[in-house]
Parts: C-alpha cells; sequence; structure tokens
C-alpha cells in the first residue's frame, strides 16, 4: 500500500502538538513516512470508512488525551480490516490507557512520553514495526534489528572501536537509557575487558587471532553501582570482513551473591558440625558417605577423601551389611531413628556408638543424617555396673546365709542355753553359785537380742531400694512395748496417752527401730528398776508423727549426740556392739524421717523418732513437738 516513490502511509491520531512532535521525530528515518495527522478518533473512524474496502495507510499512531476507550474502539475498527497492520500507541502523563490495556487489546507497541527527546525513540520503534510487516518491501536488516533489540540479554553489537552500533532494551536498561541514546557511545565493558586482560584481547577478536571472547568482570554502572557480569564476545564479519563484535552479557551480580551466601552457609554448616564432639555423617540411601565432620577424621584415623569414597559398610563391624542397610531403607520419614552399634577405626580399633538418624534435605536430594556419639566410657561403666551388681547379688545371697545361721542354728542353741541356765537356778542354793547362773542368763538374753539385731542389720541390706508403704503405728509400737516387759519384767514401761490411730510410711522393719531404742533404754542405767516413757505426737503441719522414749538412764554427753549413730560406736559402758543405734538411724532416713537424742530432766536421755504420715492420715490435732 506504499506510494509509488516508496514512501509509508502514517496516520496520526493526536492533537496539533504531538502530531508535530511525531513528525518531527519520523523524518529523516531510513523509511520515508507519508504523515496524516486527524485530531480525534472519531475523525480517524470517519478517515477509515472513506477508505473503502481498504484502510489507506500503513500504520498508526494514536495518542489521544482523555479519549483512551475511543482510541480502542478505533483499534478494533482497524483490526477488523487489516489484523496485522502496526498500531501504535504514544501516552504522556495525562494519558489514562495503561500499557496493559493497550497491549491486551491488541496495539503492536505502546510508548510513553516523558520529554521532548522520546520522540525518536517512538520514531525508532514506528520504524521498526513497519518493517517486521509485510506491507512493503523493507531491508530485511531492519527486521533482525528489531529481533536483536528486543533480545532479553544484554545484547548489543559493538564497531571496530567499541561502540554500540546497536543494543537490546535489556542492555540499554542497564546503562539507564534507551537503545538510541546508547547508540554511538563507548562500551564500558570493553573498555574494562581491556584493562583487565594481557594483550588487548578486542583486537585479537578484530584480527580473527580468536574465534571468542568469554569471561566475568566487575562493571561499574554510570550511576556508580557495582554489578558482575557473565559476558561472551565474537567477532561480527561482513563478506569475510570482521566489521565489529557482538556481544552477550548478562547481569549476576544477585545470581553470584546467592552463591556466596549459599557458600558461607555451607562454610558455617561445615564448621559446625566440625566443631561437635560427635562424629556426624550424611549419608546416601544407597550407604555411601556424602559427607563427614572433622572429628569423624580424627577418632576414626581416615583421611576425608579416604572416608568419602567409602560406605557404611566399610566402618560399621556392630551391623551386618543387609542389617545396616535396612535400617537406611527402613528411616522414618518425620522421625528419629536411634540404635547402638560399633565403627572399626583404621588401625582396627572397634568403638561402641550410639547413632541417632533422621531424613534431611543436602543439595536437593534426600539422605540421611546420622550424629554418632562415641558411648565406650558409657559401655564401661555399664559393664562395671553389671558387676558391681552381680557381686552385690552373691553378697546378699551369702548374706541370706549367714543370717539364716544367725537366725536359727545361733539363737536356737542360745536359747537353750537360757532355758537350762534358768533350771539350773531353781536348783542352785549356794549364793555365789547363783550370782553365777543369773550372769549366764543375762548374757545368754543379750546374745539373743544381739541376733535380732543383726538379722535386722542383714535384712535391711538385703532390702535397700525398696519403696516405702503405709504402716500402721499402734501395733508395731504396742507390739514392742510388749516385748520390752516381758524382756526386762522390773522395768517401769508408761505410755503418755494412748497411741494414735496413725499410718506412717516406712516398712515391715518399723519395729526393728523401736525394739532397739527400748532395749537400749532399758539397759543403759545403773538401777534395777529402769523407768522407759514413750509418747507420740504430731508435728504442726500434720505431716509428721513423732516417737520419743525418755529413760532415767545415764544420759549422753553434748560431744557424743551425734557419733552414737555412726556404725560401730559404742555407748560408755555399753555391752553391745554399736549395731542397734546405727540401724535405727539408716532405717528412718531409709523412710524419710529423722532420729535424735536430747538430755531428759532430771536425768537420762530422750530418743525422738520422726516419720513421714502416709497420705491422708495426718492428725492435725495432735500437739506439736519441741526438739532442741
Amino acid at each position: 500500500m506504499s506510494d509509488g516513490d516508496g514512501s509509508v502511509p502514517l496516520l496520526v491520531v493526536a492533537d496539533p502538538d504531538v502530531a508535530t512532535a511525531v513528525t518531527e521525530g519520523v523524518r529523516g528515518r531510513e523509511t520515508r513516512f507519508e504523515v496524516e495527522t486527524v485530531r480525534t478518533a472519531t475523525a480517524a473512524r470517519e478517515r477509515l470508512r472513506d477508505a473503502g474496502s481498504g484502510v489507506g495507510f500503513d500504520c498508526v499512531v494514536s495518542s489521544v488525551d482523555g479519549e483512551g476507550r475511543d482510541a480502542l474502539e478505533f483499534l478494533a475498527a482497524v483490526r477488523s480490516r487489516e489484523p496485522k497492520l502496526p498500531f501504535l500507541v504514544v501516552a504522556d502523563a495525562t494519558y489514562e490507557l495503561t500499557a496493559s490495556e493497550a497491549l491486551d487489546a491488541g496495539v503492536t507497541d505502546y510508548v510513553r512520553v516523558r520529554e521532548p527527546d522520546d520522540y525518536e525513540e517512538l520514531a525508532v520503534r514506528v520504524e521498526r514495526a513497519v518493517a517486521a510487516t509485510d506491507w512493503r518491501s523493507v531491508d530485511s536488516s531492519l527486521v533482525y534489528e528489531r529481533v536483536f533489540e528486543q533480545m532479553l540479554e544484554g545484547a548489543c553489537l559493538y564497531d571496530r572501536e567499541g561502540r554500540f552500533l546497536l543494543a537490546s532494551d535489556y542492555l540499554a536498561d542497564f546503562y539507564g537509557m534507551t537503545p538510541a541514546e546508547l547508540e554511538g557511545e563507548r562500551s564500558l565493558l570493553v573498555e574494562t575487558v581491556r584493562e583487565e586482560r594481557p594483550g588487548d584481547p578486542y583486537q585479537r577478536l578484530l584480527d580473527a587471532e580468536v574465534d571468542s571472547l568469554e569471561g566475568e568482570t566487575e562493571l561499574v554502572t554510570p550511576d556508580g553501582e557495582s554489578r558482575t557480569l557473565s559476558y561472551r564476545f565474537a567477532p561480527f564479519q561482513v563478506a569475510g570482513e570482521v566489521v565489529g563484535v557482538i556481544a552477550v552479557s548478562r547481569d549476576i551480580t544477585d545470581r553470584r551473591e546467592r552463591e556466596r551466601k549459599l557458600k558461607r552457609a555451607r562454610e558455617e554448616y561445615q564448621e559446625l558440625i566440625d566443631g561437635m564432639n560427635d562424629t556426624v555423617w550424611v549419608i546416601d540411601i544407597d550407604s555411601r558417605i556424602l559427607a563427614v565432620n572433622e572429628t569423624a577424621v580424627e577418632l576414626l584415623g581416615y583421611s576425608r577423601d579416604e572416608l568419602l569414597s567409602m560406605t557404611v559398610h566399610d566402618i560399621d563391624a556392630g551391623l551386618s551389611d543387609d542389617e545396616a542397610s535396612a535400617l537406611i531403607s527402613q528411616m522414618p520419614s518425620d522421625g528419629t531413628q536411634v540404635f547402638e552399634t560399633v565403627h572399626r577405626a583404621k588401625d582396627g580399633r572397634e568403638i561402641p556408638v550410639e547413632i541417632s538418624s533422621s531424613l534431611v534435605t543436602y543439595r536437593g536430594r534426600t539422605v540421611v543424617l546420622s550424629v554418632a556419639r562415641d558411648i565406650t566410657t558409657r559401655k564401661r561403666y555399664e559393664s562395671e555396673l553389671r558387676e558391681q551388681n552381680r557381686l552385690l547379688e552373691t553378697q546378699r545371697d551369702e548374706l541370706a546365709v549367714l543370717n539364716q545361721v544367725v537366725r536359727h542354728d545361733v539363737r536356737n542353741d542360745l536359747q537353750l542355753v537360757t532355758a537350762y541356765a534358768e533350771l539350773l537356778g531353781e536348783r542352785v542354793t549356794d549364793d555365789e553359785a547363783r550370782e553365777y547362773v543369773d550372769i549366764v542368763r543375762k548374757r545368754a538374753n543379750h546374745a539373743v537380742e544381739l541376733t535380732k539385731t543383726a538379722r535386722d542389720v542383714a535384712e535391711m541390706m538385703r532390702s535397700r531400694g525398696v519403696e516405702n508403704e503405709p504402716v500402721s503405728l499402734r501395733p508395731v509400737l504396742e507390739a514392742e512395748l510388749a516385748s520390752l516387759r516381758e524382756m526386762a519384767p522390773n522395768a517401769s514401761v508408761t505410755v503418755d496417752a494412748e497411741v494414735p490411730a496413725v499410718a506412717v510410711l516406712a516398712d515391715d522393719m518399723l519395729g526393728s527401730v523401736f525394739r532397739n531404742l527400748l532395749t537400749n533404754a532399758a539397759q543403759h542405767t545403773d538401777g534395777d528398776e529402769p523407768t522407759i516413757e514413750v509418747s507420740v505426737s504430731g508435728t504442726e503441719g500434720g505431716d509428721r508423727v513423732v516417737v520419743r522414749i525418755a529413760d532415767d538412764g545415764r544420759g549422753v554427753p553434748d560431744e557424743r549426740k551425734e557419733a552414737i549413730f555412726a556404725k560401730d560406736e559404742k555407748g560408755l559402758g555399753s555391752r553391745g556392739t554399736g549395731l542397734g543405734l546405727y540401724l535405727v538411724r539408716s532405717l528412718v532416713e531409709t523412710y524419710g524421717g529423722d532420729v535424735w537424742v536430747e538430755d531428759n530432766n532430771p536425768c537420762g536421755s530422750v530418743f525422738s523418732v520422726e516419720l513421714r504420715t502416709a497420705p491422708g492420715q495426718a492428725d492435725s490435732d495432735q500437739s506439736s513437738p519441741t526438739r532442741s
């Protein structure tokens, strides 16, 4: 549809100022344009009707203030006749039609004009739009130029001096300019490459000494920002002669920054796992070792490269290959797998380890992260503990045998001695002989009490670790009081008020506590008729009960009030072994209670035993004891 002289009819729909600017812009381009202008879209539609079956022009530039919808209606009318006809929209600051609306409607290009020089860019766009259609025969280089400039990379063509001949929009944006403004400017990239690389590599391209030149560099943009570019240069030949250089570059600043952060993160991760005292392993699903920490290298004696060439089967001495593979294949997807095995070091040492494994993502794939803790010390302690428990069990068995001998054989013989001493005493008339018989009887009775104490000590040693349970206090205490009255009929034993019906936390050896204290009170006296007073009261909080056993004996000096409860400690002038009070304290402490001795008034001692009451058994009405 071009005119006979080769010019291209161009319809400009705009006010006079814009129409004049567009006309000036296209003037002097390689393509000759014959410009026709109309003021409104309505007038343009009338112009279209007057054209008959065709459209009467080869390109449209529309810029109508406040009439964006009319412009789109005119576009629709044009497209109904000529779907491929170039239709460009030029927009200033007051234009209502947005780029997305225009492009969605089917315009060929949308150009925003901010200042008069931008109309030169509009002229370039018009020429390219016309060249890209088959409306008229144009130079094919304009088509290639259009494609070139729309590449989404920093594509350009340099002349032999390193100046821009053509530049893509992508590259022009990098410089903050338009492609037209960039043409004829010297390339910062070419200058930087020439400075960084010896032997003027750009000239070597021009001289056809090399086929290409590529690399990365830091480039400071005109606004002072430092960016990282990757580039590739290649000679551009026309008719066998190198006339310039084709260059493709890409801004990889953000990518390199991500790579640096990723590298640093990996380094920090490696520093973290290398700083762990445990060995850390990254294992592939097929059992190959992908990564290890420094502790693994040091502990097993292999180099890192050696370990990374091995599988878990090469170092695991505690599991078969099938067992190890099964553990890996059966890893829970959202949990942790913990097990024990043995790692074999390069020098043959076998190291017991506890392994905690879980699935993680490593370099884009699912792997097993295992942390192996050296449990050599723990295994040694466990072995020693097992041996101690075995020895303790043996000692308990031997103690049970000894206890059986003491309780049955020795005690039975002593009871026979006591019985015959009683019979002998009835038949002896001589006072001196009767005195000897009485000594035998007393010593035999005392020996019987010692066998009871020995039995209780043995039972206490065997029952250590058994949990306490509620034990009724009244029947246990009354039974031991009755036993004392039978053993020491000359003693005066009284109880201050009735023993409360309360349960305390103890075991079946609670009676031994009171028996030893009562026996101790009866024996440690210089009189023939010892006086023993027993009382029971509760504490202020009601969660404990105190049993007091007072005597009128020789008393305990202050400096020995703690020592008498120690093992093998005997009171002054005592005929015992020193085990009785030691047994009392040991038992009371296992019950979570306490025992102490105070002075009695005017003479003697008061032994107090404080016991915990069982839950629900506390009696808040009981009086509170006084401990000095």
